[in-house]
C-alpha cells in the first residue's frame, strides 16, 4: 500500500493509504497508517474515523516507543483493537516477551488466542522460524501448504494429544477461559452449564462470542501471531478482524456539536446525511481528492453539499473507492463507509459535510468533533529557483498544506522569505522531496530552524490611535491596551478567553456607550467585539524580538473610542493590533524555546552515557528513570492479574534468565538541542536505543543563548 516513491525508497509509511476489499462476505475498509513520530497527524486523522484497529508489533523489537504513542491515540477515541505479533520468522523473535510487554508497557490485558509453532530443527536458515500456529479457540493446528510458497493455502487439523505443543496449548486455553471468566459473566454460566467445568469442552463459538464482547468493551486485546512477509498468519488475522472487531453498527453514534453549544448523538440509521472529511490528497489529474467517513444518510454522486465549517456550498463531481493509488468510480457511499469525493475545492481536513437542503443542520451549525492538529516544531525557508517559479512553488505548498494540516506556510515580513514548518526533520525532508519529485517545482530548502515563541517579562500599557486614509476614505479608532505576563500558578479568570496560551479580555469594553451606538457608527456591538478580538489575536501573532507568536500573556483592551462614520471594523482591529505591539515593545520582550518531554529507552550499560549527554551537551533536565516493563508500584496490581505468555523456546536459555528490561529515561530538553539526536543516540547505544518526544510547552532561554539565536536569525 506504500505507493509514494519516498515511501518505497525509505521502506516506511508516510501517507495513510486506504483500500476496500471483501472477506468472507464482509466489506472491510482498511487504512494503513505510518508508525514514525513525525507523521503523528496521519495516525490522528485515521484513528478519528476507525471502528477498530489492528496493532502490528515487531516480534524482535517488541513494543517500541512510538507504539505507546499510537496506543494512547487509540485509547483517546476508545477504539477496540487486536494485536498481531509480526516477524516471527526472524532470528531473535520472542512472542512471549512481546505479550508481557503489551501488559506492562501498554497497560492492556492481552488474550493469547494463538501460539506460534517454530521450526527449530532445520539447518537451513531460510526454513527456520515460524512454520504454523496453534489456534487456542478451536484447538486446531494451522499449517501452510509447502507447495504454495506464498502462504495462500493453509491446512487446518485438530491438535493431536501427542503433539509437542499440546501441553502448552492446554495451559494456554485454560488461561484464556479463566481470563474471560474474570471479565464476562455469560461465559461463566456456559462454562458450568454446558462444559461441566472443563476448559477443553467449551465450544469454540461460545469462546469467540465472549472474546468479541470483552474486545468491544475495551477490556482486553486478543493477540495473534505470524510473519506477514511470507504471508503466514494473515488469513487467520482477517478472520479475527471479522470475528472480534466492531462493525459501524456496534459503535456508538457520532457526537455532534451545535453553534449554541449543545451536543447530540447521530445514529447510523438517521436518513439525513452527515459526513466528516478526514483527509485531502492532491492528484495531478483529478485535483483535490477528499476522503470522507459517512456517519449517517447516503452520499450520492452529483449531490450538492454544504460545508458547515467553512459555510460554503460545494458540488460532488465523482465518488471513488480507493485501492491505495488505484480507484474505482462508485454511485453512492452508504453510512458507516469510507470513500473519496472529487470536485470539492474548499473542503479541508476536519470539515463537516451535510446536504445543501438540510436547513435544520445548516441553521443550527451542526459540526462533528474536529480532528486535533498538533503544533509544528521545526521550520525551514523555501526559496524558488527563479521569480518565474514563485507561483508554482506557492501552488505546490498550498496543495501540501491542504493534504497535511500539521504543515504551516507563512512569509516572513522582514526577510520576505517563504517559511514552511512541520513536525520534525524527516517531515520537512519529505516535504522537500515531494516538492521536487511529485510537484516538479524548482526550489531550494534552507537550514532547519526551530519555531520559537515570545513573551514579556513585565507589565505595560499603551494607548493607540489609528488614523489612516484607506482607498480615499479616512479610518480612525483609538483604544487602550494593557498586558502582563501569566505566572504558572495563575488560574484562568472568568470572562477571559484562552487562546494559544494567552488570556484575552474584551468584556471590559462598554458596548452600550453612546459612541458605539449603531445610529452613529452603523456598527453592530457584536461585530465590534469580534473586531477587537481579531485585533488582539493579530497583535499577538507577531512579537517584537524576532516576529514569533506571543504566548503566556494576559491582554486587556479597554476605552475604545470611535469617530462616527470614520470608524470601521477594520480600523478597530488595526488600532487594537497596533496597541498590542506598542505595549509588547515596552514590556521587556524575550524569547521562549520549545521544551520537549523526551522518553529514551536504553540498555542498563548505556545509561551513564545517555544521561550525561542529555543533561550536559543537550542542556536537558533528567526527571527520572523507570523500567521499560512498568513501574515498581504497579507490581501489586500485576500480581493480582494472571497474564498468560508462553515461554520463548527460540531464545537461548541464558538469554531468558539474564534478560533485563530496558530502562526509560524521562527528561525535559529544549527542542533546539534535539536536532540530530536520532543518529547521536544510535552512536551512544550501538543502535539499541530508541526515543520518543512531544512538545510540552515553552521555557525561558538564557540571555547568552537568546543573543546567539537573535544573531543567527538576523545574520548580524
Amino acid at each position: 500500500m506504500d505507493y509514494l516513491a519516498a515511501e518505497r525508497e525509505r521502506g516506511i509509511t508516510i501517507n495513510s493509504a486506504a483500500i476496500t476489499f471483501g472477506w468472507q462476505g464482509h466489506r472491510i475498509n482498511l487504512i494503513d497508517t505510518p508508525g514514525h513520530v513525525d507523521f503523528t497527524m496521519e495516525v490522528e486523522r485515521a484513528v478519528r474515523v476507525l471502528d477498530g484497529a489492528v496493532t502490528i508489533l515487531d516480534g524482535v523489537a517488541g513494543v517500541e516507543a512510538q507504539t505507546e504513542t499510537v496506543w494512547k491515540q487509540a485509547d483517546r477515541y476508545t477504539i477496540p483493537r487486536i494485536a498481531f505479533i509480526n516477524k516471527l520468522d526472524r532470528t531473535g523473535a520472542a512472542f512471549g516477551r512481546t505479550v508481557k510487554e503489551i501488559w506492562k508497557k501498554l497497560r492492556s490485558r492481552p488474550l493469547v488466542i494463538q501460539l506460534p509453532v517454530m521450526n527449530e530443527e532445520s539447518m537451513d536458515e531460510r526454513h527456520k522460524g515460524l512454520k504454523g500456529i496453534v489456534d487456542l479457540v478451536t484447538m486446531e493446528l494451522v499449517e501452510w501448504d509447502p507447495n504454495h510458497t506464498d502462504g495462500s493455502v493453509l491446512i487446518r487439523s485438530p491438535l493431536s494429544t501427542t503433539h509437542t505443543l499440546y501441553p502448552e496449548a492446554v495451559k494456554g486455553r485454560t488461561a484464556l477461559v479463566e481470563a474471560l471468566a474474570e471479565m464476562d459473566d455469560t461465559i461463566v454460566d456456559i462454562f458450568f452449564e454446558k462444559a461441566q467445568g472443563d476448559h477443553m469442552l467449551l465450544e469454540s463459538t461460545d469462546l469467540e462470542h465472549a472474546i468479541r464482547r470483552v474486545t468491544l468493551q475495551n477490556q482486553a486485546v486478543p493477540v495473534l501471531c505470524g510473519a506477514a512477509f511470507k504471508n503466514l498468519g494473515v488469513q487467520p488475522l482477517l478472520n479475527a478482524v471479522i470475528q472480534y472487531l466492531p462493525s459501524p453498527l456496534d459503535r456508538p453514534g457520532a457526537l455532534v456539536t451545535y453553534s449554541s453549544g449543545k451536543t447530540a448523538m447521530i445514529s447510523l440509521s438517521d436518513p439525513k446525511l452527515c459526513a466528516l472529511a478526514f483527509k485531502v490528497v492532491h492528484d495531478p489529474r483529478r485535483g483535490p481528492m477528499v476522503y470522507v467517513k459517512v456517519y449517517s444518510g447516503k452520499l450520492n454522486s452529483r449531490m450538492t453539499l454544504f460545508n458547515t465549517t467553512t459555510r460554503v456550498k460545494e458540488r460532488v463531481n465523482k465518488l471513488l473507492q480507493m485501492y491505495a493509488k488505484d480507484v474505482e468510480e462508485i454511485p453512492t457511499i452508504d453510512a458507516g463507509n469510507i470513500g473519496v469525493i472529487v470536485g470539492l475545492k474548499d473542503t479541508r481536513t476536519g470539515d463537516t459535510l451535510v446536504q445543501s437542503n438540510d436547513t435544520q443542520a445548516i441553521k443550527s451549525g451542526l459540526q462533528l468533533n474536529n480532528i486535533d492538529i498538533p503544533s509544528p516544531a521545526f521550520f525551514s525557508a523555501v526559496e524558488p529557483a527563479s521569480v518565474s517559479e514563485e507561483v508554482a512553488v506557492e501552488a505546490a505548498l498550498k496543495n501540501l498544506v491542504r493534504e497535511d494540516p500539521s504543515l504551516k506556510v507563512w512569509t516572513d515580513e522582514e526577510s520576505g522569505q517563504m517559511l514552511v514548518s512541520g513536525m520534525g526533520e524527516l517531515h520537512l525532508e519529505i516535504v522537500k522531496d515531494r516538492l521536487l519529485n511529485d510537484f516538479k517545482v524548482k526550489a531550494e530548502m534552507g537550514k532547519m530552524r526551530i519555531s520559537y515563541r515570545e513573551t514579556c517579562q513585565s507589565e505595560a500599557e499603551a494607548t493607540a490611535l489609528y488614523d489612516k486614509e484607506v482607498l480615499g476614505k479616512r479610518a480612525r479608532a483609538a483604544c487602550r491596551v494593557e498586558l502582563s505576563p501569566i505566572t504558572e500558578d495563575q488560574e484562568e479568570e472568568e470572562g477571559w478567553i484562552m487562546n494559544s496560551g494567552n488570556q484575552l479580555s474584551i468584556s471590559t469594553i462598554s458596548l452600550s456607550d453612546q459612541s458605539l451606538s449603531e445610529k452613529e457608527t452603523q456598527l453592530n456591538p457584536e461585530d465590534v467585539k469580534q473586531a477587537v478580538q481579531n485585533g488582539l489575536l493579530g497583535g499577538l501573532a507577531r512579537g517584537a524580538v524576532l516576529g514569533f507568536p506571543l504566548t503566556k500573556l494576559k491582554v486587556k483592551a479597554s476605552e475604545l473610542q470611535t469617530f462616527g462614520q470614520e470608524t470601521t471594523l477594520g480600523a478597530i482591529a488595526a488600532c487594537v493590533s497596533n496597541g498590542v505591539f506598542e505595549a509588547v515593545q515596552k514590556a521587556n520582550p524575550c524569547l521562549l524555546e520549545p521544551m520537549m518531554e523526551v522518553y529514551t529507552e536504553v540498555n542498563e550499560n548505556h545509561i551513564g552515557n545517555v544521561v550525561s549527554d542529555l543533561s550536559g551537551t543537550r542542556r536537558g533536565h533528567v526527571i527520572g528513570m523507570e523500567s521499560s516493563m512498568g513501574e515498581q508500584e504497579d507490581e501489586t496490581e500485576s500480581n493480582d492479574v494472571q497474564v498468560y505468555a508462553p515461554e520463548d523456546s527460540l531464545l537461548v536459555s541464558s538469554d531468558v534468565e539474564g534478560y533485563k528490561p530496558k530502562q526509560v529515561i524521562k527528561a525535559h530538553v529544549p527542542l533546539s538541542s534535539m536536532l540530530g539526536y536520532s543518529s547521536a543516540l544510535r552512536s551512544l547505544t550501538g543502535g539499541s536505543g530508541s526515543f520518543s518526544m512531544r512538545v510540552i510547552g515553552y521555557g525561558e532561554m538564557g540571555k547568552d543563548r537568546e543573543r546567539a539565536v537573535i544573531s543567527e536569525m538576523k545574520g548580524w
